[in-house]
């Protein structure tokens, strides 16, 4: 008789080897996220010889470093490992008797406040990789980014953890963040949505108990995006799509371009889990993982193309279960550049609309309100600004915030304001080049 395809787990845990831990498994989960949370594990251990609850005795921030080995899982019957990363252990219990512990770890660094910590920082004139690759370093990380190059001018990152700022700006940019081994992997979801499937699904591979759920709440066939710029004096208005049912959004943003992005984010991210599944396999799957994608075939509406969620995998007495939550991948809402032509490749991940993208000067901008600056004022310099009497300014004069010295005066047009830092002057320049920081 056949062996059945099956998994086991090699786990080392401070200091404690394989060998040894291999007599106290009881049962292994593991869930492999594609975004959003931290892959995690579950293991449960019996305390035969009670040594976990004396000298084995865990500890929140101990790590654990589990090894799956996939037997008879390829076509040759061969076996293979697939290593999970480092766990961090974030909660354990007991219960009697006889006596069981739980631990519950998930993959995250633990000798930062990577999660936890709140910070105050401000990027200016910088890149989303930048700032991911200023938080690795202060937390002992690696980054790892694939995706476009996102500038950014400035934003503030205001008693927030270093873990919830970043996830949230990557998620504003229509990016995707997740944790894997000590390394942050910035990645588009887009372009893995658009590849090939690794494997084809149909009814007679799922156990009884699957599910399928659609929703028309939260889907929208297009954006309007507006935002007044204060500060510049501009209105970004992004207008893609049609129809009747548009989200509407004025997140903050520095310039156009930024704001285009922002507005194909919220929209794209609304629409992408309108269609969801969750099945349980018979078979353990052979090689899908997170951010892979399948094809459902067999099901009639219900057939298309899906991308991964997450993959569990359980490993106990009753054999190892695979468990997939999936997403309908969904035509996404693109702004493409006039005359461009689509790729096949790309037509079946994204939708071309008709596009009206601009910024506009203000209401206050039209009126041209006058500012009045006086002494000891803190501000800033709008870029293309010049020093009287017509010189051009460094870059970094852009980016820093300055004192009022002076408000015309000898030898000045009325219109000129000197500025600096402390008494040392930087320029004089007029004060419709100037805002208030």
């Amino acid at each position: 008789m056949a062996i059945a395809r099956h998994s086991t787990v090699s786990l080392t845990y401070n200091g404690i080897t394989a060998t040894q831990m291999e007599e106290y498994i009881v049962s292994f989960k593991y869930t492999d996220v594609s975004s959003g949370s931290s892959d995690n594990i579950t293991v449960e251990l019996s305390d035969k010889d009670r040594r976990w609850i004396n000298s084995w005795f865990p500890q929140k921030g101990d790590k654990l470093k589990p090894t799956l080995i996939k037997h008879r899982w390829d076509q040759d019957d061969q076996s293979y490992s697939l290593s999970c990363g480092t766990f961090v252990i974030d909660d354990f219990s007991f219960k009697g008797n006889p006596i069981q512990c739980t631990i519950e770890a998930a993959a995250i660094p633990s000798t930062s406040g990577f999660k936890v910590t709140e910070r105050t920082y401000t990027y200016e004139n910088t890149t989303l990789k930048n700032i991911g690759l200023a938080i690795a370093k202060r937390n002992g990380l690696s980054l790892h980014y694939e995706a476009k190059t996102v500038s950014i001018e400035n934003v503030v990152q205001d008693k927030k953890s270093d873990c919830a700022f970043y996830n949230d700006l990557i998620v504003k940019y229509g990016l995707a963040l997740k944790i894997y081994n000590d390394r942050l992997v910035v990645f588009d979801e887009a372009i893995y949505e658009a590849k090939p499937v690794v494997a084809t699904l149909t009814e007679s591979d799922f156990e009884p108990g699957w599910s399928w759920n659609t929703s028309l709440a939260g889907t929208y066939t297009g954006v309007r995006y507006s935002y007044t710029h204060a500060q510049k004096n501009k209105t970004f208005t992004v207008n893609v799509g049609s129809g009747s049912r548009i989200l509407t959004c004025d997140d903050e943003a520095s310039n156009l371009t930024e704001a285009t992005l922002i507005a194909l984010a919220k929209v794209n991210n609304a629409n992408k889990n309108t269609t969801t599944m969750k099945i349980t396999l018979r078979t353990p799957a052979r090689t899908i993982l997170a951010t892979n994608c399948v094809k459902i075939q067999g099901l009639g509406k219900l057939d298309g193309k899906y991308y991964v969620e997450s993959v569990t995998l359980s490993i106990g007495s009753s054999g190892t279960k695979s468990t997939l939550n999936l997403r309908k991948v969904e035509n996404r809402l693109t702004v493409v550049p006039a005359k461009s032509k689509t790729s096949s490749s790309t037509k079946a991940a994204t939708t071309t609309t008709s596009t009206n993208v601009k910024a506009s000067s203000s209401t206050a901008e039209k009126k041209k309100q006058t500012v009045v600056f006086k002494k000891g004022d803190k501000v800033r310099v709008t870029k293309g600004a010049k020093t009287y009497p017509g010189g051009s300014l460094a870059s970094f004069v852009y980016t820093t915030i300055y004192d009022v010295i002076q408000v015309g005066g000898k030898d000045l047009p009325d219109d000129r304001i000197v500025i600096g830092q402390g008494r040392i002057v930087v320029a004089a320049v007029k004060a419709a080049d100037l805002y208030k920081a």
